[in-house]
């Protein structure tokens, strides 16, 4: 914990950088802010789950994606 104290204390005191440290840059997303209900039939939704399985996704960022991907592909139309 004392470590922490220090580098709380360096960037209080204006000295948080050094000339030897590494910028890098993050990509920062927008928050998801909003939940929409969806209605499927279950037989449905079990193949949104087997396909996410397969991908290593979830079934709800499945279907995230492909909203997003269908709402894309209307704007370069």
């Amino acid at each position: 914990m004392a470590g922490t104290d220090r580098a709380v204390q360096r960037i209080e005191e204006g000295d948080a950088w050094d000339e030897t440290d590494e910028v890098v840059h993050v990509e920062v997303k927008k928050p998801m802010d909003k939940v929409i209900p969806v209605r499927l039939p279950s037989d449905k939704w079990e193949q949104i789950r087997v396909e996410a399985r397969e991908l290593g996704i979830g079934p709800t960022t499945l279907a995230r994606m492909w909203i997003l991907e269908r709402l894309r592909q209307r704007v370069k139309a």
